[in-house]
């Protein structure tokens, strides 16, 4: 766990607890609330909520809100970077895609026991996803097995 030492409203050090105190037994859980106010000391949090799609979290001198001491803040996206965000996602789209029709490939064989016409307006239906606006919100269409 990382905490922060504090100078008033100042954050002076950031470190693993067990470094900033060698000399001092703790609990499994690392340092108590009790612990951290008798020693000027705050819980470092490295993570704030964002949306993936249009910001990122970027390295922040530390700064204190409320109970915390954070090392990030959240920084919009640039357009290259929300454009790579982007295409990533229309891939990992694409490997769904290609995985969940490799998995049906045996519905259009000569032989096989089931509905051909519904496994290929499926299997279409599949190809068609990369038409959808939004790769962050894929709609998947349902097999005809689990069509009701």
């Amino acid at each position: 766990m990382l905490i922060a030492l504090l100078d008033g409203t100042t954050v002076t050090t950031v470190g693993d607890y067990r470094a900033l105190f060698p000399n001092t037994s703790f609990g499994p859980n690392g340092p108590d609330d009790e612990f951290l106010a008798v020693n000027n000391a705050k819980r470092v949090n490295v993570f704030l909520p964002y949306d993936a799609a249009t910001q990122k979290l970027v390295p922040a001198d530390p700064y204190i809100q409320g109970d915390w001491v954070y090392t990030v803040k959240v920084a919009a996206l640039t357009p290259e970077e929300k454009q790579a965000r982007i295409d990533a996602q229309w891939a990992n789209v694409r490997l769904e895609r290609n995985r969940r029709l490799a998995a049906c490939d045996w519905t259009q064989l000569p032989d096989s026991p089931v509905d051909k016409t519904l496994w290929a307006t499926y299997r279409q239906q599949l190809r068609d996803v990369t038409q959808q606006s939004d790769p962050f919100n894929i709609v998947w269409p349902l097999d005809p097995i689990t069509t009701p």
